[in-house]
């Protein structure tokens, strides 16, 4: 998979797909829930990545290896309190982030996971870096990032284009 393209104005990348198959194959196209990259992500980095019990009830998922870039996944499995994330990855280079930006703060609500940073190798005939600080806290529900960012949940905020990718999901 590959994120570079992910911000870039204007219409999708084209795409051919070819299946080669001994056997008969029935094909259909379906247009997808805007979450289902999400769900997808969560899972690989769940079954991949390597785990991190942060605090009591809330678990942070990194991937890093066979993957060209990073992926944080924060996970709270908390009834009642929100957690609260600041993801600064602004020491990585020669990547780019499917937000927009490498400095994130995200509000995820209680027994809900998100994938906080998508990050993808830029220019691949160089190498690249991945340096990231996670800072958290317990929020209370419904009162936004506080301090941190008042009146919001996300900063940057999620906008359409990444909604369905890096808004918070149901465990």
């Amino acid at each position: 998979m590959a994120f570079g393209h992910w911000l870039q104005t204007g219409t999708p990348p084209r795409y051919t797909l070819s299946v080669h198959s001994s056997k008969a194959l029935l094909v259909k196209q379906k247009t997808l829930v805007t979450t289902a990259l999400a769900d997808a992500i969560i899972q690989l980095a769940i079954g991949r990545g390597e785990r991190h019990e942060g605090r009591e009830g809330m678990t942070t998922y990194y991937l890093t290896r066979n993957w060209a870039g990073f992926i944080m996944v924060v996970e709270n499995r908390n009834p009642c309190t929100a957690i609260h994330v600041q993801c600064d990855c602004s020491k990585s280079s020669n990547v780019v982030s499917t937000r927009g930006t490498l400095k994130t703060v995200d509000s995820v609500p209680p027994l809900h996971r998100q994938v906080i940073i998508l990050l993808s190798q830029l220019e691949h005939t160089n190498g690249y870096s991945i340096g990231h600080q996670l800072v958290h806290r317990v929020g209370h529900v419904g009162t936004g990032l506080g301090s941190w960012a008042p009146g919001a949940n996300h900063v940057p905020a999620l906008t359409a284009e990444v909604y369905g990718l890096h808004s918070p999901r149901p465990l």
